[in-house]
């Protein structure tokens, strides 16, 4: 199944453009699934269709669905937020709070995302095409499965056959619930889950994200930060759209200054997100609404091109030997030396880009293996292992 999504600072024009993509791609042949993660749907607005939690039919080869964050939480977190809330009750907290402190920052994002391992799961569809939500709110999502995982291996630790074992003292001793068999089951269940999800977004083969960007400097520093960021978590970037594109045929005195800002731009974009491949659409005279118009927009953006294929496929993380030794490299681009941090705690490789960090987990090959240095040249961060 080929996932693509689509995110960028809010009101660039993503929902509009992850439509057209879609309407483009069922036009094609591909049996097309479009997606809204964001918790302010718009996918509705802009096919002028009613959608809702579960997929329905928008034209021939397309359907559309507006995930609904509470029902995905109460289907796949239940039983755990259940207990949780009664841990924290047992520890005297308000029991609304209790019921707050029960689901962990970016839930709603992350079980949203989770739909996409439910349809790769049922293969219904060839294409899943994701409307996610801005920037800031899709680098949660996609940190999500990662962050999600490593908080149920730390709060979980207890295996079920010990739990068994202490559970009837434990009751008698512990001044909490000590978690039954379902709880443990559904941890089991949720981190497998997790796992795969994980997998399918880091398939840059299949996986891959397209930034839409507007010419202006504010969405252009944020689509930077968005990459590095999407680097950082092994996620691809197979394309950049810049959107709202002042035509050339305009000629009014009052926009000549607009097109001059535009066009340096413009020019930077090509500079700074080289060599991903760049597409554009033109700022049109009319909102873009209803399947004849997304259509048109599809048409110009892609120019004869298959939407659905993979414009760049450059692994953001790599694992080479070279003399000897093993060397994994990351993209980073649009960093500096020093924003740069990097050291091995057991079997976590923790690296800091900025603002930005990550605990990469280590692959079998460097398990054993201790870092000997680090440099970052050509927008790769390059750490090499004994």
């Amino acid at each position: 199944m080929r996932t693509i999504l689509f995110t960028g600072k809010g009101g660039v024009g993503k929902t509009t453009l992850a439509a057209a993509t879609a309407l483009l791609a069922a036009r094609r042949g591909h049996k097309t699934l479009v997606i809204s993660t964001d918790a302010a749907h718009s996918l509705s607005d802009s096919f002028e269709v009613a959608l809702g939690n579960t997929p329905r039919p928008i034209a021939p080869n397309l359907s559309g669905q507006e995930v609904s964050a509470l029902e995905e939480i109460e289907k796949r977190w239940g039983e755990i937020k259940t207990y949780l809330a009664a841990l924290f009750a047992s520890q005297g907290v308000d029991s609304i709070e209790a019921e707050e402190l029960s689901v962990f920052p970016g839930m709603e994002e992350l079980f949203s995302l989770m739909e996409i391992r439910a349809h790769s799961k049922d293969a219904t569809y060839e294409v899943v095409i994701v409307d996610c939500a801005p920037t800031a709110d899709t680098l949660r999502l996609l940190s999500a499965p990662e962050i999600t995982s490593w908080y149920l291996k730390h709060i979980f630790p207890v295996q079920r056959t010990a739990a068994r074992a202490v559970r009837p003292m434990a009751s008698r001793i512990l001044p909490f619930p000590f978690p039954e068999d379902n709880v443990f089951e559904a941890v089991r269940k949720l981190t497998t889950e997790l796992a795969e999800m994980k997998e399918i977004l880091e398939d840059s083969r299949k996986t891959s994200i397209r930034l839409v960007i507007n010419p202006e400097k504010m969405v252009i520093k944020e689509a930077q930060r968005a990459y590095t960021f999407f680097s950082l978590f092994a996620y691809s970037v197979d394309l950049v759209i810049v959107n709202r594109v002042l035509p050339e045929k305009v000629e009014d005195p009052y926009f000549r200054k607009w097109k001059a800002i535009q066009q340096g731009y413009l020019r930077r974009i090509e500079e700074r997100f080289a060599p991903v491949p760049i597409l554009s659409s033109e700022l049109y005279s009319q909102e873009i609404v209803g399947v004849e118009l997304l259509v048109k927009l599809g048409l110009d953006v892609y120019r004869g091109a298959d939407p659905v294929r993979l414009f760049s496929s450059e692994k953001p993380i790599r694992i080479e030997k070279a003399d000897g030794k093993y060397v994994l490299s990351v993209h980073l681009p649009f960093m500096e030396k020093c924003d740069l941090d990097v050291f091995q705690k057991g079997e976590e490789l923790h690296v800091r880009a900025g603002p930005i960090k990550r605990n990469i987990l280590l692959p079998r090959v460097l398990l054993f293996r201790s870092v000997l240095g680090a440099k970052y040249e050509n927008d790769r961060l390059k750490i090499t292992f004994q």
